[in-house]
């Protein structure tokens, strides 16, 4: 992949352990949904990040979260303004089929930071015919939720009552049944994206209609 070098911004915290960082573009170019590894070029040690950003975004940016005993990630929490950072990509294909950019329904699935390509999605491309299920542990993990039309968005807590459904992504779609003709995105965890698409084929959405993207 190629390797391009790129500083530091600003870095964003969302939450104590949930942040976003934002590095210079210098016309990196990359198609919504896409992932680069960020890499430490001092140590060499990178890791795979969605991008946050949209295609119209000045800066090019990442959503991540600091991970209980993950070196990478403490380092990028604690980077400070001008930091090099090499970027390798973008890479994957986690993007959208063209009938879905002239009005075709998608239905998206994230959990926790599985909601960044997502953002990047409805950011890129407004006029998205979608609906969004982002489930979370707390409504303070509603990462980039003003990115996305409230009519369209629905963040379902398994921890409190104070999202906009109490419980977890797969309980919801087992007592709102998804139309066929649907196009399905999941991120996240990968036992999320077992469960729901079994859900979603019990609703006779053909698998060539379920993307996946799993974050570890």
């Amino acid at each position: 992949m190629e390797k391009t070098v790129h500083h530091l911004t600003e870095v964003q915290i969302l939450t104590p352990e949930t942040f976003v960082l934002h590095f210079e573009r210098k016309g990196f170019m990359f198609v919504p949904g896409q992932y680069v590894v960020l890499r430490d070029p001092e140590s060499g040690e990178g890791r795979e990040y969605s991008i946050y950003s949209s295609l119209q975004d000045e800066d090019i940016s990442f959503l991540v979260r600091e991970v209980t005993g993950g070196s990478f990630s403490r380092f990028l929490m604690h980077l400070k303004p001008n930091s090099p950072m090499y970027m390798e990509g973008p890479a994957g294909f986690f993007i959208l089929d063209e009938p879905l950019k002239n009005g075709h329904p998608v239905l998206f699935v994230a959990t926790g930071t599985g909601i960044s390509p997502f953002r990047s999605f409805v950011r890129s491309f407004p006029e998205l015919n979608y609906m969004i299920l982002h489930g979370v542990h707390f409504a303070d993990e509603a990462y980039g939720k003003d990115a996305f039309n409230s009519t369209r968005y629905c963040l379902c807590t398994s921890r409190e009552q104070k999202g906009d459904y109490f419980g977890r992504v797969t309980y919801y779609l087992k007592e709102y049944p998804v139309d066929p003709n649907t196009i399905c995105y999941l991120c996240g965890n990968s036992e999320m994206i077992d469960e729901v698409t079994g859900i979603l084929e019990n609703y006779h959405i053909p698998p060539e209609h379920i993307r996946t993207e799993v974050f570890f």
